[in-house]
């Protein structure tokens, strides 16, 4: 993993075997983010995506194997209970060229993963809201 940090974004540049969230997650403790925007494409491997069934009040969680293009990430860094969490959505696409999408639980990068962070000023808490059991933003 590499980065580089201007005054307005982090860039990131991902290697093939990087983990997606712990290298996102590294960055934004270095940088000692206290919120923040993320996008990103690329290609990645061994993927668990998430679809939260609201009335399970739970995630349903499936592994897709192969390699996929990253189309696009979609997320944001908050705080539920003081630690860093980051939260991201992707689209994918495999040699069928059919999308699948989600809540990004897992990926590593198979070829490579370019990433951007716009950082946030304010440090954005999440808490549980009880009426369908996630953490959401709290202000």
């Amino acid at each position: 993993m590499k980065y580089i940090r201007d005054d307005h974004q982090i860039f990131v540049s991902l290697q093939p075997g990087d983990d997606v969230i712990a290298s996102l997650t590294e960055v934004a403790e270095k940088e000692t983010l206290r919120s923040g925007l993320i996008l990103g494409i690329g290609a990645v491997r061994d993927v668990v995506l998430g679809y939260y069934d609201r009335e399970k009040q739970d995630y349903h969680r499936r592994s897709f194997s192969g390699s996929f293009e990253l189309l696009g990430l979609t997320g944001n860094i908050s705080f539920p209970d003081d630690r860093l969490f980051i939260h991201v959505h992707v689209t994918l696409s495999g040699k069928d060229f059919k999308v699948i999408g989600g809540h990004l639980f897992e990926g590593v990068i198979s070829a490579i993963g370019e990433f951007i962070i716009l950082p946030g000023g304010l440090k954005i808490s999440r808490k549980p809201n009880p009426e369908i059991k996630l953490a959401m933003w709290h202000f």
